[in-house]
């Protein structure tokens, strides 16, 4: 039996068939994607594996480069980079500060820096041990 109105009135107001709407949650086309994308998925969750690895082996090389007080400390991701960059200011402090005797004064050397975060540690060592 059709209701009145005929098929163009049924089609009034409601979204292109095919949409998904209407349907109960849960059906449609998702269902339809899960049985043939799984190899997809699989690839793509060993490759975030792979790349997580290998972020957090050169996050444990790098923390074998950065010295801290206790030496066997496990410093957090952000620790190890905030204290890599504080550490690598440091040791261009100390080869702006060191005279080379091999070559001339340089003109355009920047000034040295601010005292960084690993020289007051050393201070404050050679402070407390007198």
């Amino acid at each position: 039996m059709k209701a009145s109105g005929g098929a163009a009135a049924a089609g009034a107001g409601q979204p292109p068939a095919g949409s998904g709407a209407g349907l109960p949650a849960g059906s449609g086309r998702r269902r339809e994607r899960r049985g043939g994308g799984g190899g997809q998925r699989a690839a793509a969750n060993a490759r975030e594996r792979d790349r997580t690895h290998s972020v957090n082996t050169a996050f444990s090389a790098l923390r074998t480069l950065i010295p801290t007080e206790p030496a066997d400390r496990k410093l957090s991701k952000v620790e190890t980079l905030r204290l890599a960059a504080s550490y690598i200011a440091h040791l261009a402090n100390v080869l702006l500060l060191r005279p080379c005797p091999q070559r001339p004064p340089c003109p355009q050397r920047p000034p040295p820096r601010p005292v960084c975060t690993f020289c007051l540690s050393a201070q404050r060592k050679r402070k407390f041990k007198k």
